[in-house]
């Protein structure tokens, strides 16, 4: 059993591993009332290593039920990288047996990444196709993470895959036969760094037309974090993405280091994504025990009009919490220097699950703290700008790229100006936070030696404290 961490970090509302290590989600799937999660795994030991698919499941996306390994390492092909799935609806594959089958498709990593597929008509039991690669590779050192979506402009399967420093596009009638239909990003990419864990969908604007979205998570210099998610917003025209809506700097998904390899699911009519909540700069290290990380909460996109053009949004589905207002501090009498007062809230934290509101006219700073000293800060700054400050939160000195300072202190601009709306939602060794509706988002991971157990405002605005409701 790994010795990394003498705390329990294992999130209550989290999906973890049993034991071991996981990271990408893969093969998002949803079909009759039931969420099929897979994911990167080692069940060997908590650190990245011989990777695997781990498969689970939930009614609710908070709750999930484990099934055990999915997909093992191929002798010939070697480790199962990430991918997709698809619900084969009409069997176009010839796979189903009285039924449509679950296609799984996979990067299959050996001396070469090349792109394989496998087949169940259970939904538990995979059975790797025996023509193994589909699509071939033989030159490209980075040839990964096949997101396969219906197409139908072409009456297909269309694939969008990371291919180095861009996003190649396949189609195929059947799954099995694949075409390449058009490449997109070399030009367009604004963060530089290795395209992985690509996907595009169509969304509905609030003018009400249809816009294409292309989510990327760039593999960057362990300097930046390791790792970043930027998108594009365009058009797909059957054979591959074109950007129609440019922006002057890269979209930015998250202003935290821990969302990276989001994905959406297949089969729902909501477009809802899942990430791996750490960053592969630092994730090893991670000082967690038995297991090593996480899956964010799942959050529902949309498009919005902002103040700095057409956004994603992201609303986390969450467990219920019951929120009661925090009362504000009254302001002591006879202040030597009155203009120096901050007016403060003060509240007990129910636990390691809780929400966090807060509405403000102006900024203002939200600690987390607990008996030790160590504090996480959220804050609206004087440029109107959210900034989470991790720097004395917790442990950071199990890796030098999370204790450094480009990794404890983020920030990222406000969409929106007039009154602000924070939300955070914490699960013992991670918060999220979403600001003006979702339309800012910051995912950080923390390992405070003890539970935060205070809350502070300070600063004019309201402070609520929610509290699961069991």
């Amino acid at each position: 059993m790994s010795t990394k961490g003498n705390r329990d970090f294992r999130p209550a509302m989290h999906y973890t591993p049993p034991y071991g290590w996981i990271n990408d989600p893969n093969g998002l799937t949803y079909e009759n009332g039931v969420w099929h999660l897979f994911a990167q795994h080692n069940p060997n030991e908590p650190v990245w290593g011989p990777m695997h698919w781990l498969h689970a499941t939930s009614t609710d996306l908070l709750h999930w039920k484990d099934h055990g390994i999915a997909m093992y390492p191929d002798e010939k092909l070697g480790m199962i990288f990430s991918g997709s799935a698809v619900i084969d609806h009409g069997n176009t594959s010839g796979f189903g047996e009285g039924c449509d089958p679950m296609v799984l498709i996979y990067t299959s990593h050996g001396e070469y990444e090349q792109q394989s597929i496998a087949y169940s008509n259970d939904r538990f039991h995979f059975t790797p196709y025996e023509g193994n690669p589909v699509i071939a590779n033989n030159d490209k050192r980075n040839f990964r993470d096949p997101k396969v979506f219906r197409n139908e402009k072409r009456n297909c399967w269309s694939m969008v895959l990371a291919a180095g420093d861009h996003a190649d596009f396949y189609a195929s009638k059947d799954l099995i036969h694949w075409e390449k239909t058009g490449e997109f990003g070399a030009k367009e990419n604004r963060l530089g760094g290795i395209f992985e864990c690509t996907d595009v969908f169509p969304m509905t604007a609030p003018d009400g037309s249809e816009i294409w979205v292309l989510i990327v998570s760039m593999a960057l210099h362990s300097e930046f974090g390791g790792g970043r998610m930027q998108y594009f917003l365009g058009q797909f025209d059957g054979d591959t993405f074109v950007e129609t809506i440019p922006a002057a700097h890269a979209r930015i998904l998250d202003s935290g280091y821990d969302n990276y390899a989001a994905v959406t699911f297949f089969g729902t009519e909501k477009r809802l994504m899942i990430g791996w909540a750490s960053s592969p700069s630092y994730a090893n290290a991670a000082p967690t025990g038995d297991f090593c990380c996480l899956m964010t909460y799942v959050r529902e996109l949309s498009l919005v009009d902002t103040d700095a053009g057409l956004q994603l949004s992201f609303k986390p589905l969450i467990p219920e919490f019951e929120l009661k207002e925090v009362e504000r501090l009254p302001k002591p009498e006879n202040l030597r220097f009155p203009w120096r007062y901050i007016p403060k809230a003060v509240g007990t934290l129910p636990g390691e699950l809780f929400q966090i509101h807060i509405e403000a006219e102006e900024a203002f700073d939200l600690v987390l703290s607990n008996e030790d000293g160590e504090a996480l800060h959220v804050l609206i700054n004087n440029e109107q700008s959210l900034v989470v400050d991790r720097s004395r939160a917790g442990a950071k000195d199990f890796d030098p790229v999370f204790g450094s300072g480009v990794c404890s202190v983020m920030s990222a601009p406000r969409k929106l100006h007039g009154p602000v709306k924070v939300d955070l939602y914490f699960d013992r060794m991670i918060a999220e936070v979403f600001t003006d509706n979702g339309t800012v988002m910051n995912t950080s991971m923390v390992f405070p030696n003890k539970p935060y157990t205070k809350a502070e405002l300070l600063g004019n605005g309201t402070l609520w404290i929610g509290t699961p409701k069991v």
